[in-house]
């Protein structure tokens, strides 16, 4: 494997080298004026410490796994796009606490992922969405994945581009593991896409995908947080039934005592 050429990059408080190719240059932009996510990594402060796992599911380039590194016992980073898992692979030598798994959330052996624009874009996904190449990747079970993190307490980060919703009986067993939390990211508009029949019929699947998702740890944790709306009802009503193509969203499902300190950027 060649050598990965990589640029530093300061973003939430820390410097993170990352791949140096023009494909990114913009995203960077956004990622150093902090832009991009803010939330995320106040989220991930607030959960991480030298006691607890981090799971990224849907690693991308290494954005979070890698700034993660640095505040939590360990982090496991699993990616399903060639070019990505490549990126991480090769920087993951320089952080003694990653591990990389090429692989997507599946209960199947292998699956077929969709590029869109290419692979090594953030929107790869296992949904037929995609306008160019297909490939075939393993597919890793809940079980296999957390396996990695032994008998530590986790924090896991799910973000698989609108396959949530159809691999929620998988996600359903992070309740047999110690997670203190976990973020969702959930795309409606790519679960719609997706779907065949009218845009009732698929408008009226996506809201209730996005109801089961959120009911999902219901017993365990309050229900989830949003940055833009107040409650998972305000969000399907005016981000998606009122909209004409639904707004993303991101799921924070985490303690209200939820504070490990050690993790504060």
């Amino acid at each position: 494997m060649e050598e990965i050429k990589t640029i530093d990059i300061h973003y939430a408080g820390r410097t993170i080298a990352l791949p140096d190719l023009p494909d990114y240059a913009k995203f960077y932009r956004k990622l150093a004026a902090g832009s991009w996510e803010p939330r995320t990594f106040d989220v991930l402060a607030r959960n991480l410490d030298q006691e607890t796992v981090y799971v990224d599911i849907g690693a991308w380039i290494g954005v979070t796994p890698l700034w993660a590194s640095r505040i939590a016992k360990a982090v496991i980073a699993v990616e399903p796009d060639p070019k990505c898992f490549d990126f991480l692979r090769g920087l993951a030598p320089a952080y003694a606490n990653v591990t990389v798994l090429h692989g997507a959330l599946s209960s199947n052996a292998k699956v077929t992922i969709h590029a869109i624009g290419g692979f090594g874009s953030s929107e790869t996904s296992i949904l037929d969405i995609g306008d160019g190449a297909s490939t075939i990747a393993p597919g890793l079970t809940m079980n296999d994945i957390m396996c990695h993190a032994g008998s530590s307490p986790a924090f896991v980060k799910i973000d698989i581009e609108g396959y949530e919703f159809l691999i929620a009986h998988e996600i359903a067993k992070l309740r047999n593991y110690q997670v203190r939390g976990l973020q969702i990211a959930v795309h409606p508009q790519l679960f719609e896409k997706s779907l065949a029949g009218s845009w009732l019929w698929r408008r009226l699947r996506v809201v209730w995908g996005v109801w089961r998702l959120s009911r999902m740890f219901h017993d365990l944790y309050p229900p989830p947080a949003m940055a833009k709306y107040k409650s998972v009802l305000s969000y399907m009503v005016f981000g998606i039934i009122f909209r004409g193509q639904p707004r993303g969203a991101d799921f924070v499902f985490e303690s209200r005592a939820a504070n490990c300190g050690s993790g504060t950027r």
